[in-house]
């Protein structure tokens, strides 16, 4: 949340009966943290207690021997929560907001926000400050300090990275605050929310996914923004957490093979800061990693089974959807620091080595066809890829290069890259079937396809095919095509059955078109593509509304069908239309949720889903809020009404 630089209001100090309100929820919340202080507070009250008893005549001075000892108390030395504090708004880099509490020195004690999976409701959460001086005031998860630069670096704590004791993980539920320290050092490194159970956790062995989803690290910007203090060592007190007594899913490793470990468990999976493990390759190594990146693409997410219906498919869709996400751990494709630098010239040698054949469509490089059965392909032995689960809002967790000419947008900085996956625009592919009337016309030409689909410039080309096998043009107009018995069942209604024996060559095609049973196929990069469905794709609807007289919402719906989180948009509205959003339940739906912001917000609702992946073509916009209304005078108005 920290991780850059953050925007604050300037610092005001709180009333008497908000920091009440902050103690007591502190209390709830981290009840070990005023257990130290509780204690004291009885010892100190018994010893005045004594005190009083013995000389009454001096009480004047044990007042305010007690007055002073009541201050200490009362100090924030001794308070997890001081009784004075100073209040910051602030706004992260990706639009989280929420509060920070300073104590008197300047030090942010704590801030509450909205944490990831607790939408609409703010929790109180310590810092590394207020930790330090409270270590056992919440659970505390041990990683190896190798994860723990990661962690500083922007990444979440995943599983892997987890140090499991022999007598395993101390149970906790999902949605805890917990502290990250080393062994050790009871100091935090890192405070964050839990995002499973870890009852009967003892080992995680082949465990994947986040464990904990950071807020706040030691030397983040909300760190800079106190004193600075650096990094204590808290002993700790029982000997239960020696080195040959830790876990890490694995028997126990040396120094010198820890770094190996923890790049082996946590490896690409550490989040926003993967970049930095990226293998350097040499050109005739990326030459190389292509082709088999090329081969694992026609191996698992456009094989015989999903890419017959998609051929012809444009090569740079091919590239950016499909071969960049399948790149191998560790590894990134780059068509730049490769030998052949442009996409055309890889695909060229392709083609020559027998994988692909290519076709040139309306001047854009297309795929025709791939050869499953090629040589290379019987030997092939797929391998795993990698697949990050965006548990953060998609503005932070980062994107793949490389953009898909036409149809998708161009890479930009992780911070603006959507939620679509990282690298472009989600793709509706229209697929057709012919319907019974036209079953035999495309029997004649023998125009078939494994998947029983065919794409719009296939079904032109059949059409043109059976003109040129029968001879059908028009000797004295060649723009006109004779009707003989197959396109007059096929195209014509009954009324022009008997009226037309010939049509014009475009008017037969969009005719054609219109007969035709229309399937369409969702592309989400980086996924394998759903099975086509009839009909339409469902549209994201954004509709502008009236509530509660002339307030006007604007409500956002559909999101989820296309992998967009709405939580993460109704936190990026709040930010680029600076007003204030909800999340609803939409009744009669399972799991479905709209957004609502308030005001007229198509057009930054609309730029916003298409920097999130979605082309305009899946956006139905309806403006129930009507015309504005000009104010009028309470006399027009009444004369008005008179009339």
């Amino acid at each position: 949340m920290f991780k850059k630089q953050f925007q604050t209001k300037p610092r005001t100090p709180l009333k008497s009966s908000v920091c009440r309100r902050l103690v007591q929820e502190s209390k709830e919340s981290f009840p070990a943290a005023w257990a130290l202080v509780e204690s004291e507070q009885s010892i100190e009250a018994e010893a005045d207690a004594e005190a009083n008893a013995e000389t009454e005549a001096e009480s004047v001075d044990v007042k305010g021997e007690q007055e002073d000892k009541a201050a200490a108390l009362g100090s924030q030395a001794l308070r997890p929560m001081p009784s004075k504090l100073q209040m910051a708004k602030f706004v992260s880099h990706i639009g989280e907001k929420g509060e920070i509490y300073y104590d008197s020195t300047g030090n942010p004690l704590w801030l509450k926000t909205e944490l990831y999976g607790c939408a609409k409701t703010q929790r109180l959460v310590p810092t590394v400050y207020t930790q330090w001086q409270f270590s056992d005031m919440m659970p505390i998860l041990w990683t190896w300090p190798q994860v723990v630069e990661k962690l500083i670096n922007g990444a979440d704590l995943m599983v892997p990275g987890l140090i499991v004791p022999q007598d395993g993980l101390p149970d906790l539920k999902s949605g805890t605050i917990v502290a990250i320290c080393c062994p050790g050092n009871l100091a935090a490194q890192a405070v964050g929310i839990l995002t499973f159970d870890t009852k009967d956790v003892h080992s995680v062995i082949g465990a994947k996914g986040k464990a904990v989803l950071i807020t706040h690290t030691y030397k983040d910007h909300l760190w800079e923004s106190g004193s600075k203090a650096k990094l204590p060592e808290i002993a700790i007190a029982v000997a239960a957490l020696e080195d040959d007594e830790l876990l890490s899913g694995e028997e126990h490793i040396g120094d010198d093979d820890c770094a190996e470990q923890i790049e082996h468990s946590c490896g690409v999976a550490l989040g926003g800061e993967q970049d930095e493990h990226i293998v350097e390759l040499s050109p005739a190594e990326m030459d190389a990693l292509l082709m088999e990146v090329l081969k694992q693409t026609m191996a698992t997410v456009l094989d015989a089974n999903h890419a017959t219906g998609l051929l012809p498919i444009n090569a740079s869709t091919v590239y950016s959807n499909y071969m960049v996400p399948n790149a191998p751990r560790g590894k990134e494709v780059d068509i730049k620091r490769s030998s052949y630098k442009k996409l055309a010239k890889f695909l060229k040698a392709a083609e020559k080595h027998g994988l692909i054949k290519l076709k040139d469509i309306r001047g854009e490089t297309h795929i025709k066809s791939f050869d499953w059965g090629h040589r290379d392909m019987a030997t092939f032995q797929p391998y795993k890829v990698p697949r990050v689960k965006s548990d953060r809002p998609a503005a932070e967790s980062g994107a793949a290069s490389g953009a898909a000419a036409g149809v998708t947008a161009s890479s930009g900085t992780r911070a603006n890259e959507a939620h679509s996956g990282g690298s472009g625009m989600v793709q509706i592919v229209e697929l057709f079937k012919p319907s019974h009337a036209l079953a035999p016309l495309f029997e004649d030409v023998g125009a078939q396809s494994e998947s029983g689909f065919l794409s719009r410039q296939q079904t032109r080309a059949v059409l043109e095919q059976y003109i040129k096998n029968g001879n059908l043009v028009d000797p004295k107009n060649p723009r006109m095509v004779k009707l003989d018995h197959r396109l007059c069942d096929g195209l014509l209604t009954k009324e022009e059955y008997s009226k037309m024996n010939a049509m014009p060559r475009d008017k037969l095609q969009a005719r054609l078109q219109e007969k035709m049973t229309l399937y369409t196929q969702v592309m989400v990069p980086g996924q394998t593509p759903g099975a086509p469905k009839i009909g339409s794709p469902a549209a994201v609807e954004i509709v502008c509304e009236k509530k509660m007289g002339n307030k006007v919402v604007t409500r956002i719906a559909g999101l989820e069908a296309y992998g967009v989180d709405p939580a993460v948009i109704a936190k990026e509205l709040r930010t680029v239309c600076a007003s204030s959003t909800g999340i609803d339940s939409i009744p009669g739906k399972k799991n479905a949720q709209s957004v609502l912001v308030q005001g007229h917000q198509v057009a930054a609702v609309t730029k916003l889903l298409e920097r999130h992946g979605l082309p305009s073509q899946l956006l139905k916009v309806t403006d129930k809020s009507g015309k504005t209304v000009k104010k009028q005078s309470a006399g027009a108005s009444a004369g008005k009404a008179a009339t």
